[in-house]
């Protein structure tokens, strides 16, 4: 794109060569790409632009413009900013513009309320961030400038300085047009209102990423020293810059109709310019902001906040001062308490009982009697609770979140308020330890905002994580909920005993104590906490913000209405979720099945890890830097938490991996993402965390070892990943591969990570349809075994993805991703793991030189002197300076005992003259063509005989020897890779028909309703080749 020299053109309505730019526009040989944004039209008020009008005194009256209620939204498609200037100027006093678009074309819109009435009936839908998003494409990013403090600005000069903050806005394409109310003029020529205030449109080409873009340019322009603080009417300290950053949502309405104009007003200067190219579209990745000014900028956004911190306490003092009369008075309270109250809400952002709010409607309400009828109040609207004399719809409470019910206001960059009860009074004094505690206890039990979590700790839950406190905490928390008080006696003048009350801190001693009183404290038992719908661990939905005593999921919504999960999915709807689903992870180059199989594990589990004791880790693989990983890895963070998880390295030591893994769950995340990992990952630490409910460490510090709840959802990624030993079984492999030189130079047509934010409830209730529709078909087996320390992911995981990889074949929609079980990337890791490898090298040797004779371990090593195969597998494992170290290599035994590699095990014969004598032993039916194939369910936890599991994807051959009825028999629904051709074979050797990866028995189906037919009989079973 050409950069633009400062040049700017008319255009629209006002434009004096309407014929000439008609001709330049027929002439074009391309059309610009389509430019989407809604209209909306008002029918509830009949008027949503400004009335500008005279005052009695020849000044400007400004009628404010109007709150939608009710009307229609429809979605518009514009070439350039010729014909988006016009689409502006066209619109009619009912209509305003929203720069995000719905799912429709045109629908329906009601009051938020309605809409959940309704349940989207007739199409109707709310005007919330639900329902409304950016483009994942062409749209517009709007600027809007309302003055500032040094001077009014006109168009040329508002740009220069956004282009001066952020150079690459020079070649940025830009509409620009006046405010509503700005450059009107009096009959008589007198201007009323100067052109100050501005709007700037550009056209970009990907409108999902506005909202960062947006705050980035906002944190430039701070950086290029055009930012302020503004002194509010409460003392708040009104954080400030050239451009509104309260703008960027997709659901906001922009009251860009031309004003309606009584009284003989003019609007002479109003008619809209372009710069730079009116058909090109702007890359928001410009807009760039490092690191190290972002730490500048915080800074000196501090310094300013210090700067007039004396200003904003005056003013406190002022308001609290001129408001708490007629608090105190409604109230029935004291003085200086209504002041306390008002002085909590402007400084620390509380909104104590006796606070005032007032209601949509107009009706003075408490924080109380809000608080006391969640269900009338819950998602009503209010005026601002700092600011009340503006729009009274600018602010909606929710008290359904789960957690201590806010207030949040969409005024002055968007603040939220906490609603609290009016503190307990609580005595102290000497000898009354124990009955403070008490007292203190009841409280707290009251509030219901502490749990017990794990092992002794007590956990707060807030912004969605759940963290364990610690004395000093909870001290001051008791100061927030409690009025400390002691009761002193003294003699007055005349001699006669006095009392008199006096305020205390909250005791650190009951705060100890309670901290002390494990298992007694009756506070709810927590286990984690989600911030989206989940299933509890018997399938049932937990759609319901607040806690659960079943599960001891704590649901905390930020989101008054979260959407519900259907109860009763069919496997049509598991389909259509499934491509919904896949949708922002379509163009990862994953290679294959077995790869999307764990990737789907990976979206499953970050929906239903809160509920699920233990699951397998995703490991994310590739054969360069820049394939994706990072990438996809966020993609699955988002899904779990909301947000971006924190990227962290791989730790170097058990210990620090011990100590890096707990200090993730006292921070209470629900993602462990170690990036770029180099070597083998696998530890006995990590091992632990993979596979246990619980985890313990010391805090550190202290020698108190604290147990904590473990429903973290672990991701590693790295170039050719391997993992080593069991962690081969507990971290499940996908491998992304572009097949390209500079994998990183690839250019995705959308941002995954940010279309899972913006539509992550919706994404996570995919996810949990697919696992519903599984349930309703009642829960066919169709994957073999169930995997050893992860039962309960197999159950509602595992078995889920395989049913749905046999809907997939069966639709025949190559649209559909196809998948296999996740579990077979067990075995391709135990396949690639170092361990294995040695101990195939050494099972072989040893039972060529012993066939199935016992020895010992010192017999080996002299028998290696002799044979060159055992003396390789024997140095290999414990080879040293020249030597072999016969402890080294008896351990490495005793550890691989019972490990099945190419049906071979060692096995413990004992002692025999005290001395440990050993053997292996080949299984009489193996299946294993190969010396590294391996059991799928992993090293020595597994019966190494009676329904030993083979690998994944082994060829079985025919025997007649059946094993008998067991489910896990050697060969009997062998798990074969999807679209592989069966054969018959004469015997069975295990259950009848099931096992199948994804499929159905031989001879059977997937009924209409997903169930699996009958299959054929046992003697009739289908082999896979």
């Amino acid at each position: 794109m050409a950069k633009n020299k400062a040049t700017a053109t008319s255009t629209g309505a006002a434009s004096n060569d309407t014929s000439a730019q008609t001709a330049a526009q027929a002439a074009m040989p391309v059309r610009a790409p389509a430019l989407q944004f809604t209209v909306f039209t008002s029918t509830e008020p009949e008027r949503l632009t400004k009335v500008l009008s005279l005052n009695r005194d020849g000044t400007l009256n400004k009628q404010a413009a109007a709150s939608m209620m009710a009307g229609t939204a429809q979605r518009v498609r514009v070439s350039g900013l010729h014909e988006l200037a016009q689409a502006l100027d066209h619109l009619n006093p009912a209509q305003a513009v929203g720069w995000g678009i719905c799912a429709q074309e045109q629908a329906a819109i009601v009051a938020e309320r309605d809409a959940q009435v309704n349940d989207g009936a007739h199409g109707a839908i709310s005007r919330t961030r639900q329902h409304f998003a950016f483009p994942r494409g062409p749209g517009v990013l709007m600027l809007d400038h309302d003055g500032c403090p040094n001077g009014e600005l006109n168009a040329d000069e508002l740009r220069q300085r956004l282009i001066d903050a952020c150079p690459a806005l020079a070649d940025a394409p830009m509409l620009w047009r006046p405010s509503c109310s700005a450059g009107v003029q009096a009959p008589d020529g007198r201007v009323l209102s100067g052109i100050d205030r501005h709007r700037l449109y550009i056209p970009v080409r990907d409108a999902s990423r506005i909202p960062d873009a947006g705050k980035t340019l906002f944190t430039l322009l701070w950086a290029f020293g055009q930012g302020w603080y503004e002194v509010g009417r409460a003392g708040q300290a009104l954080e400030r810059s050239l451009i509104d950053a309260t703008v960027w949502q997709p659901e906001r309405l922009d009251f860009c109709a031309p004003p309606v104009l009584l009284d003989g007003l003019d609007r002479p200067g109003a008619a809209a310019r372009i710069y730079g190219d009116p058909d090109g579209l702007f890359d928001l990745g410009l807009i760039e902001c490092d690191g190290e000014t972002r730490k500048q900028v915080q800074s000196l956004k501090r310094a300013k906040r210090e700067a007039i911190a004396g200003q904003c306490a005056a003013q406190r003092e002022r308001w609290a001062n001129a408001k708490a009369p007629s608090l105190a008075m409604r109230r029935g309270i004291p003085l200086e308490k209504a002041r306390d109250v008002l002085v909590r809400a402007s400084e620390k952002r509380v909104l104590m009982g006796h606070f005032m709010l007032t209601s949509a409607e107009g009706e003075p309400v408490s924080v109380g009697e809000i608080l006391d009828a969640p269900d009338r109040w819950h998602n009503s609207q209010f005026a601002d609770p700092l600011d009340p004399d503006t729009d009274r719809r600018v602010a909606v409470v929710n008290l359904k979140s789960g957690q201590r019910p806010y207030l949040y206001t969409h005024r002055h960059g968007g603040m939220r308020f906490e609603l609290m009860r009016q503190s307990a009074r609580v005595q102290i004094g000497r000898g009354m330890r124990v009955a403070t505690t008490d007292a203190v206890l009841s409280v707290l039990k009251s509030r219901g905002e502490l749990f017990d979590y794990g092992e002794g700790a007590i956990a707060y839950v807030s912004e969605g994580k759940a963290r364990p406190v610690s004395p000093d905490w909870l001290t001051d928390h008791m100061g927030r909920v409690c009025d400390f008080y002691s009761v002193r006696k003294r003699k007055d003048s005349a001699g006669d005993d006095q009392t008199e009350e006096g305020a205390e801190d909250a005791p650190l001693g009951v705060a100890r104590a309670i901290l002390a009183k494990h298992g007694e404290r009756g506070f709810k038992k927590l286990v984690a906490v989600v911030t989206a719908p989940t299933l509890r661990l018997d399938g049932s939905i937990l759609d319901r913000p607040g806690h659960d005593d079943v599960s001891g999921l704590l649901f905390y919504s930020e989101h008054p209405n979260p959407p519900k999960v259907p109860s009763s999915p069919t496997p049509a709807d598991a389909l259509a979720a499934l491509r919904f689903l896949w949708r922002p992870l379509a163009l990862f180059p994953l290679v294959d099945d077995v790869a999307r199989g764990v990737v789907l594990h990976g979206l499953l589990s970050a929906a239903l890890r809160a509920s699920l004791p233990t699951a397998p880790g995703i490991g994310l693989d590739a054969p360069a830097a820049g394939s994706g990983k990072t990438l996809l890895a966020r993609c699955i963070g988002i899904l779990a938490m909301g947000a971006d998880p924190a990227i962290l390295p791989p730790a170097d030591t058990d210990e620090e991996t011990r100590k890096r893994l707990f200090a993730v769950l006292r921070e209470g995340q629900r993602v462990v993402l170690w990036d770029n990992v180099r070597e083998p990952l696998g530890s006995a630490s990590l091992d632990a965390f993979l596979t246990a409910p619980t985890f313990a460490d010391r805090i550190l510090g202290s020698s108190e070892t604290v147990t904590l709840p473990n429903r973290a959802l672990f991701i590693a990624t790295g170039n050719n990943l391997r993992m080593t030993s069991d962690t081969c079984r507990r971290v499940l492999l996908a491998r992304i591969d572009a097949q390209s030189e500079k994998p990183y130079t690839r250019d995705f047509s959308f941002d995954p990570a940010q279309m899972i934010t913006n539509d992550r409830l919706q994404y996570v209730v995919a996810a949990l349809t697919i696992v519903r529709a599984y349930i309703t078909a009642g829960r066919p087996k169709v994957a073999k075994g169930r995997t050893a320390s992860f039962e309960h992911w197999d159950d509602l995981v595992r078995q889920p993805l395989c049913w749905l990889a046999g809907l997939v074949q069966q639709s025949g929609d190559s649209e559909l991703p196809t998948l296999a079980d996740p579990m077979e990337a067990a075995a391709r890791a135990f396949e690639q793991d170092p361990e294995t490898t040695k101990l195939a090298a050494m099972l072989e040797a040893w039972h060529e030189a012993f066939g199935g004779m016992q020895t010992t371990v010192a017999s080996v090593i002299r028998r290696a002197d002799t044979d060159d195969r055992l003396a390789g597998a024997v140095d290999d494992i414990a080879g040293q300076a020249g030597r072999v170290n016969s402890r080294m290599l008896g351990r490495w035994i005793e550890r691989m005992t019972g490990r099945i590699v190419a049906g071979k095990l060692f096995v413990r014969v004992g002692l025999r003259a005290g001395v440990l004598h050993w053997a292996v032993s080949q299984l009489r039916s193996s299946t294993h063509a190969n010396p590294l194939d391996v059991g799928a369910q992993g090293p020595m936890q597994d019966a190494p005989f009676a329904g030993q599991n083979p690998p994944i994807g082994t060829k079985p051959t025919n025997r007649s020897d059946a094993q008998g009825p067991t489910q896990d028999a050697p060969s009997a629904g062998q798990n074969p890779p999807i679209g592989t051709k069966p054969t018959k074979r004469a015997h069975a050797t295990g259950a009848q028909g099931g096992g199948l990866v994804g499929l159905v028995p031989s001879g059977g189906s997937l009924t209409a309703d997903g169930r699996a037919s009958e299959g054929p009989a046992a003697d009739d079973v289908e082999v896979f080749e």
